[in-house]
């Protein structure tokens, strides 16, 4: 269990039961098991190989009889009845949408969704919120020189993020977080550099691109006041 892991593995309560999303070797869900999780536990995984490695970890650990193992392609399998935690991490943004967007009967509030982006969090984000999902919960985690964000999030509500909000994290909710003024140095020199290349260019076509840009800029700008 590396620190991005344990982060996730905090947001996780005992209920009804949860499922793990990619699992690959499956640490998360053995370490649930292994600290007594009550509920259900499933790895699901959509190649043989990873779930193979998981069913070895759970048997290393000692609790292959508290879990359940799932080979499908994302949620497509999943018992959502035996559930009320939905944990997608390690994957892109764009991936996570794909994999809610196939599973419609995870738009119900008895679901908690873990989701831990490893890239084009924006693209989550922006999803989460058109979809009539609440960001419960934000939170950052630095492991192997990388920080890492994890969101909460259940449905049914309206949430307005702002544009930066979609990269930072709703500002309410992430502000105190320790790493929070590090991640955001990180973001407002990556805009800045991206601005700096858009207008080296000259091309009128990247005006609009600008435009945004200087207004994510300025408002990440206004954050870190």
């Amino acid at each position: 269990m590396n620190k991005r892991l344990k982060k996730i593995a905090e947001f996780i309560e005992n209920g009804v039961g949860f499922v793990d999303v990619g699992t690959d070797h499956g640490y998360l869900p053995a370490h649930m098991a292994v600290k007594g999780y009550s509920g259900n536990i499933y790895a699901a995984d959509l190649r043989e190989g990873p779930l193979s490695s998981a069913k070895h970890t759970a048997e290393h650990c000692g609790v292959t009889d508290k879990m359940e193992f799932i080979l499908c392609d994302g949620l497509e399998l999943c018992p959502k009845d035996n559930i009320d935690t939905i944990v997608i991490a390690g994957m892109g943004g764009d991936n996570i949408c794909g994999i809610l967007d196939r599973a419609e009967w995870c738009m119900d509030q008895k679901y908690k969704l873990i989701l831990q982006p490893m890239k084009k969090a924006e693209i989550l984000r922006y999803w989460l919120s058109n979809n009539e999902f609440i960001i419960e919960n934000e939170a950052l985690v630095s492991d192997g020189g990388v920080i890492y964000q994890v969101v909460t999030a259940r449905f049914g509500g309206v949430q307005t993020l702002n544009e930066a909000e979609l990269y930072t994290g709703k500002y309410e909710l992430i502000h105190d977080d320790p790493l929070f003024f590090d991640y955001l140095k990180v973001q407002i020199r990556r805009f800045e550099n991206t601005l700096a290349g858009l207008k080296m260019s000259g091309l009128e076509q990247y005006k609009p691109k600008i435009a945004l840009c200087s207004e994510i800029l300025a408002q990440l700008q206004e954050m870190k006041k």
